[in-house]
C-alpha cells in the first residue's frame, strides 16, 4: 500500500477521535487538525433540530467545502464533524481517501461521556440518542473507511494504525 497524503478521522462522540488523531499526527509528524464543532455534542439535539432543514444542507455544504480544503493538503491528518457522512457528496469525497473509522460501543461512549471527558448532553436518554446515531451511521462510516479500529486505547490505537501504513 501507498503511504497515505492525509488520513481523515472518523467516528460518533466518545470515542476519541481527537485523541487518536493528535497522537496519530505527532507519530506520524504531520500536522494534526480538529475540524469537528461537535454540535451535536455540546447541544444535545441532532444537526436537523439545532438547525432546521435548510440550515442542516447549509452546514453539510460547509462540511463538504471543509473536506475539500484538507483534500488539497499533504501530511494532515483530520478529525473531522460526526454528522459528516450524511450526505452521499461527503460520503463519494471521503471514499477516494485514507479515512479511519474509530468504533466505539454505546456502554464505552456513555462510560467515556459521564467521565467527563466530553460533556454531557441536555437530553432525557443519552443511551437512545446514541443507539439512534448508531443506527443511522455506523454503516455510513463502514461505507467510507479504508480502515476499521475498535478502539482500545490511544496509543494501541495508533500502533495499529502505523502497522498497516507500514505494511
Amino acid at each position: 500500500m501507498t503511504k497515505p497524503k492525509r488520513i481523515f478521522v472518523l467516528g460518533h462522540m466518545g470515542a476519541g477521535k481527537a485523541l487518536l488523531s493528535e497522537a496519530l499526527a505527532k507519530a506520524l509528524q504531520w500536522k494534526y487538525i480538529d475540524a469537528n464543532p461537535s454540535l451535536e455534542r455540546y447541544i444535545g439535539r441532532s444537526l436537523s433540530d439545532i438547525l432546521g432543514a435548510q440550515g442542516e444542507e447549509s452546514f453539510h455544504r460547509c462540511e463538504t467545502e471543509i473536506i475539500c480544503h484538507y483534500i488539497a493538503q499533504e501530511h494532515v491528518v483530520a478529525v473531522l464533524e460526526e454528522s459528516v457522512i450524511a450526505t452521499a457528496e461527503n460520503r463519494k469525497l471521503l471514499s477516494s481517501e485514507y479515512v479511519v473509522y474509530l468504533k466505539v460501543s454505546i456502554p464505552e461512549q456513555l462510560s467515556r461521556m459521564s467521565g467527563g471527558r466530553v460533556p454531557l448532553l441536555p437530553i432525557p436518554d443519552m443511551k437512545a440518542f446514541l443507539e439512534k446515531q448508531h443506527l443511522e451511521r455506523d454503516n455510513l462510516f463502514e461505507e467510507v473507511a479504508t480502515l476499521i479500529i475498535e478502539s482500545i486505547s490511544v496509543e494501541e490505537d495508533v500502533r495499529k494504525i502505523m502497522t498497516v501504513l507500514e505494511s
